[in-house]
C-alpha cells in the first residue's frame, strides 16, 4: 500500500469513528432543548474558560521549550506557543497530523530538522501520560466506581489498577530521566536485525536521542513537574467550573478529574481532537455514573468541547495565516514521517 492510500484509508477510518461516536453520543437527543441550554449560558463564563483554554495551551508551550532547550536555546515562547497551536488546529481535521505540522512548523522557524522536533514532542507525551498515570492513581483511591462502569470486570480490583498505573508511572518515568541508556539497550537489541533494518533504526535512535535530550538537563526536572502538575490542574479547573452551569454542583473536583481521564482515553480515538468520542465518554460517565441527567450531560460535553475546539481553530487559524504556511506542505510533511 502506497503513502497516498495509507493516507486515504487513515481519512475514512476518522470519518467513520467520528460518525459512530457523534451517533452514538447525539441518539436519542432533543436538538432544540440541546441549542437552548447551550444558548442561555452567560457569555462571561464562556470568555473566563476561553481565556483559559489559551493559559493552559501558553503553560504546555512554556514546557514545550522547555524541553527544546537543550537541542536549541533561544526558541521563544511565541515561536513555541504558535507551533503548538498550528498543530492543534490540524488535530482538529486529521488526528495525529498535529504532532507532525508543529514539528514542522517549528523546524522551519528555527532550522531544526522536523524529526527532531518530533522526538520532543513525543517526549512531551510521555510527560502527559506519566500525568494520566498518577491521575489514575488518585482516581481509584477516590473515586473509582465511575471508571469500573467502563471497565465492570475490575470491580473488587482497584488494588490492581492502582499497582498497574503505578508500575506504568515508574517505566515512563524510567524512561524519560534514563532515555541515554534505554535507547543504549534498543541499539543493542537492533543487532538482531539485517544490515538495512538496522542501519535504519539506528538513525532513528539518533534523532530521538537528539530530541531527548532534555531528559538528560537536570536542572530543567523541577521545573518541568511544576508545569506539567499545573497543566493538568488547569484542565481539571477548565471541566469542574462549568458543572454548576448544567446542574452538576454536587459533582466534586476528583469527578472532573475523573473526566479528564476520560478526556484523554477519547483523545487517543482516531477522531478530530475528540469529536464524538469526548462527548461520548463524557456524557455516559456522567450519566452512569453520577446520575446526572442525560440531556445536561450532553450539553455540558458540548459546551466544554466547543469552547476547547473554538479555541484551537481561532488562534491556529490566526498563526496559520501569520506564518504563511500552506497545509499542503504539511500534509507532505506527515506523509514522509
Amino acid at each position: 500500500m502506497t503513502k497516498t492510500q495509507t493516507f486515504s484509508l487513515r481519512i475514512f477510518i476518522t470519518l467513520g469513528v467520528t460518525a459512530f461516536f457523534l451517533w452514538f453520543a447525539f441518539r436519542g437527543q432533543d436538538i432544540h432543548h440541546l441549542a437552548h441550554a447551550l444558548v442561555e449560558q452567560p457569555v462571561q463564563w464562556f470568555v473566563l474558560l476561553f481565556i483559559l483554554n489559551i493559559c493552559s495551551h501558553l503553560l504546555r508551550a512554556f514546557r514545550w521549550k522547555l524541553l527544546i532547550e537543550p537541542i536549541k536555546s533561544g526558541v521563544t515562547l511565541h515561536s513555541a506557543f504558535a507551533s503548538l497551536m498550528v498543530g492543534f488546529m490540524i488535530n482538529g481535521f486529521l488526528p495525529r497530523a498535529g504532532e507532525i505540522a508543529r514539528s514542522f512548523v517549528l523546524g522551519r522557524k528555527e532550522n531544526i530538522p522536523t524529526g527532531t522536533v518530533l522526538s520532543t514532542v513525543i517526549l512531551e507525551r510521555i510527560l502527559d501520560i506519566i500525568s494520566f498515570a498518577s491521575v489514575l492513581c488518585i482516581v481509584v483511591i477516590f473515586n473509582s466506581d465511575a471508571l469500573i462502569i467502563w471497565f465492570p470486570w475490575l470491580a473488587g480490583k482497584e488494588l490492581l489498577m492502582d499497582g498497574t498505573a503505578v508500575v506504568l508511572l515508574l517505566l515512563l518515568v524510567t524512561l524519560f530521566v534514563r532515555s541515554t541508556a534505554v535507547f543504549s539497550l534498543v541499539r543493542h537489541l537492533a543487532r538482531l536485525f539485517p544490515g538495512t533494518s538496522r542501519q535504519r533504526i539506528d538513525r532513528i535512535i539518533d534523532t530521538f536521542m537528539e530530541g531527548f535530550k532534555a531528559s538528560t538537563a537536570k536542572k530543567n526536572y523541577g521545573k518541568i513537574a511544576l508545569l506539567t502538575c499545573s497543566i493538568w490542574t488547569m484542565y481539571v479547573v477548565i471541566l469542574f467550573l462549568p458543572m454548576s452551569l448544567f446542574g452538576m454542583e454536587q459533582l466534586t473536583f476528583i469527578a472532573a478529574a475523573t473526566l479528564q481521564l476520560l478526556s484523554g482515553l477519547a483523545s487517543a480515538m482516531p477522531t478530530p481532537n475528540g469529536i464524538g468520542s469526548y462527548h461520548s465518554f463524557l456524557a455516559f460517565t456522567l450519566t452512569k455514573g453520577y446520575g446526572v441527567e442525560q440531556g445536561n450531560a450532553i450539553a455540558y460535553a458540548v459546551y466544554t468541547h466547543a469552547i476547547y475546539y473554538l479555541c484551537i481553530l481561532i488562534v491556529g487559524s490566526v498563526y496559520l495565516l501569520k506564518e504563511n504556511i500552506q497545509l499542503t506542505e504539511i500534509v507532505q510533511a506527515e506523509k514522509k514521517e
